[in-house]
């Protein structure tokens, strides 16, 4: 499945007709259209800075992420799924075996993409700055050399 989000403007997002992913009324600045050249859906966020990140995670369901929110939604039907209101900001998603790791600034959280469970949250000692996957174990690589290990 190919899917991209294309930024708009803010009049365009409140014209559009979609259904809308995400979006906070109060803080949001940037608009948006994630499409997968059937499927259209709305989303806004706060960041201009950053962009919402997506990954796919088979051929029905993706995940995006931005800002403190993280969903995983169904493109068919627009139906969310998981949606979390996470604690600190958003940084990237990794996948691994059957888990996808949700990586924010200081913690890590391990979703089974089976039944979409968060199996565990990994606080880390310092900002993030690295991930590796080893056979069976993750080594996590914070600022200031810091180092966790996930088995």
């Amino acid at each position: 499945m190919n899917v991209e989000i294309r930024e708009i403007s803010e009049s365009d997002f409140n014209n559009l007709e979609l259904p809308i992913l995400f979006e906070d009324i109060l803080t949001d600045r940037v608009f948006g259209v994630i499409s997968n050249g059937v499927n259209e859906y709305k989303l806004s966020w706060q960041s201009t800075i950053s962009k919402p990140k997506i990954v796919v995670i088979d051929n029905f369901r993706c995940s995006i992420g931005i800002d403190l929110v993280f969903v995983i939604f169904e493109f068919l039907t627009g139906k969310i799924l998981l949606q979390l209101s996470l604690d600190y900001f958003f940084y990237e998603v990794k996948t691994y075996k059957q888990f996808l790791y949700v990586i924010t600034e200081l913690e890590i959280i391990k979703i089974n993409t089976k039944d979409l469970l968060v199996v565990e949250a990994f606080a880390l000692p310092d900002y993030f700055e690295s991930i590796e996957f080893n056979e069976g174990i993750i080594v996590v690589k914070c600022v200031d050399d810091e180092a966790v290990n996930i088995e």
